[in-house]
């Protein structure tokens, strides 16, 4: 492989890290460390002034964090963190099934009648059955289902049916089994979506600062579609799936063409309980810094020298996305 091929790969950002603020540490646990087998490699309590300053929380605030994640690369990880304010709200009620803001965490699963019936029977409310989907013999098949995950965040789990590596599910079926799945039989997270007020502003960031390329476009307009998205049978979505560098950490952008979607950003920050941030390394934090300025990316923390859960030392920033105003987190390893 070429040094040419090397560096453009180097700037390709994946989801690196999903950030939740969780109700409860231990019983979040159960479930992404428990069921989903993911790992933890950190349990920390985190505080201080950088911390306070870096997520905007009053002086004596305070976190206890675990760091989660599967496989050898840093792609597709969870930073689950429990603030201690008394007045935490929760990010997105049950009833909503489509919003401005990060929204869902999707996992591939290995048996999803089993793991259909395991989860609820644990409690877990499912928006349906398991579902057939047909992509076309290029693409291939699967079966999908979403719920109710901890914290007001939606899982949904995809087993991938078509084996042929000249698909696109094939070619996704073949890197997993060379890659490996959790004790559980699931992956870390494939891919995340993002709803957007503004689709284009929200392409600009990914493709310029964070240099990510287009995996599929689509418009969703059928009514089954609909029908298991809980949207009006007419509903028209714009779905566009970004990805970087890895078959992990893909990021499925959808805005509504002829619909309204409640907000869920503003209350998408520390130290509520629900999907927080997406978080994204990048090789030059100080030029990936300007190309977010020059897409409008606005500033929430400024560069600053951190030591992040399960990364370490680290120069960070946060900006919220142009597109929905959701915060992203880009950080440099030191």
């Amino acid at each position: 492989m070429n040094s040419e091929t090397n560096s453009a790969k180097a700037v390709s950002a994946p989801v690196s890290v999903v950030v939740i603020g969780v109700e409860n540490l231990d019983a979040s646990l159960e479930f992404y460390a428990g069921t989903l087998g993911l790992e933890v490699s950190e349990t920390r309590t985190w505080e201080g002034t950088a911390f306070e300053q870096y997520w905007q929380l009053p002086a004596g605030s305070g976190a206890r964090c675990a760091f989660l994640g599967h496989g050898a690369d840093p792609v597709g990880r969870i930073q689950l963190m429990e603030f201690d304010a008394a007045d935490r709200q929760l990010v997105r009620s049950p009833d909503i099934r489509r919003a401005n803001g990060l929204f869902n965490l999707n996992i591939y699963a290995s048996d999803i009648e089993r793991d259909y019936q395991n989860l609820r029977s644990q409690g877990f409310n499912f928006w349906s059955e398991p579902a057939y989907n047909n992509f076309g013999p290029a693409v291939g098949e699967t079966l999908e289902v979403a719920f109710d995950g901890p914290d007001g965040v939606v899982i949904n789990l995809i087993q991938l049916l078509t084996e042929d590596p000249q698909t696109v599910i094939g070619h996704i079926l073949k890197f997993i089994d060379e890659y490996g799945r959790t004790s559980t039989g699931f992956t870390s997270v494939v891919t995340t979506a993002h709803s957007v007020l503004d689709m284009e502003k929200a392409l600009a960031f990914y493709y310029g600062p964070l240099h990510m390329s287009l995996f599929i476009e689509s418009v969703l307009e059928s009514a089954e579609t609909n029908r298991a998205l809980s949207l009006p049978e007419d509903a028209r979505t714009r779905s566009v799936i970004v990805q970087g560098d890895h078959e992990y950490g893909k990021i499925a952008l959808a805005t509504p063409m002829n619909y309204e979607v409640p907000n869920l950003v503003p209350a998408a920050v520390p130290p509520n309980i629900g999907y927080l941030a997406q978080s994204f390394q990048v090789d030059d934090l100080e030029t990936v810094a300007g190309a977010c300025a020059a897409v409008g990316a606005e500033a929430v923390a400024d560069p600053v020298e951190i030591d992040l859960p399960g990364r370490g030392k680290c120069a960070s920033m946060l900006v919220r996305n142009p597109g929905s105003g959701a915060l992203q987190e880009l950080f440099q390893t030191i």
